[in-house]
């Protein structure tokens, strides 16, 4: 599901996907969350929700990384009652 688009730096757009929810082997439940740039998807970042963790990414600075961790920890929150309302419009 695609969830949003923002600006990375001057003409460097992202979309965030976010791929699917899971349950880690703790019994706890994540989001898996795909970042990638607009017009080259090779540039991409994997992350873990609740924790923010980058599993892999390709293509973009440490500095990159970090402005996406931190657009990942401001909007948590809001993906994760986005992603709880697209699934229970799914099952409805």
């Amino acid at each position: 599901m695609l969830y949003s688009t923002f600006l990375l730096k001057d003409n460097i757009h992202l979309n965030v996907y976010v791929l699917r929810e899971y349950e880690d082997r703790d019994g706890g439940i994540n989001l898996a969350i795909r970042i990638e740039q607009e017009d080259h998807a090779e540039n991409f970042s994997e992350w873990r929700l609740p924790d923010v963790a980058c599993v892999k990414s390709f293509g973009f600075s440490e500095s990159d990384t970090f402005k996406i961790e931190d657009y990942l920890t401001t909007n948590e929150s809001i993906i994760w009652d986005d992603w709880r309302e697209h699934k229970d419009a799914r099952t409805a």
